[in-house]
């Protein structure tokens, strides 16, 4: 499962500047894909890999005591970032337990290895419907706001040191 994130990302008098910005025009879209990425990772990936853990009800055996394992296991990442002459989308992906977490629905009866962190033991897990959680769409969400301010705040900042 893939949730999508569309961040508009553009520079005012964008059109008017393009004569006058010569070589830093090169270096907008670079400014842009770099910040854009922080900010994913910063406002987006690591609040929903802290709700996965966190609010889940999940034990932290399965990813990890600090989280990290939703990352290493592939489990929640930052899809490919696109970035065009004015707007950039990038998707964040959930894969394994945090997709089925985020939309909700059964888990078949199975038996759980390594049972309340005891190495070795085994129970039996009847199976049961979770609720759709929708964390990745509330990160997606309440990350928006902050990438674009990034983005908008590197870019001003980039044009300020080149005298614009």
């Amino acid at each position: 499962m893939s949730a999508g994130l569309t961040v508009t990302l553009s520079v005012e008098h964008l059109d008017t500047l393009r004569g006058a910005l010569g070589s830093v025009r090169r270096r907008i879209v670079p400014t842009m894909i770099k910040t854009a990425r922080r900010g994913v990772w910063r406002y987006v990936v690591d609040p929903v890999k802290n709700m996965v853990a966190t609010e889940s009800g999940i034990g932290s055996a399965i990813w990890g005591k600090d989280q990290s394992g939703l990352t290493s296991q592939g489990l929640v990442v930052q899809g490919k970032l696109n970035i065009g002459s004015h707007a950039g989308t990038t998707t964040l992906k959930l894969r394994g337990i945090p997709a089925l977490l985020e939309r909700g629905g059964p888990i078949k009866a199975h038996t759980i290895k390594n049972a309340f962190g005891h190495s070795g033991r085994k129970m039996p897990h009847p199976g049961m419907t979770l609720r759709a959680h929708g964390f990745g769409q509330r990160g997606l969400d309440e990350g928006e706001a902050a990438i674009f301010s990034d983005v908008d705040g590197a870019i001003g900042e980039m044009l300020r040191r080149h005298g614009f």
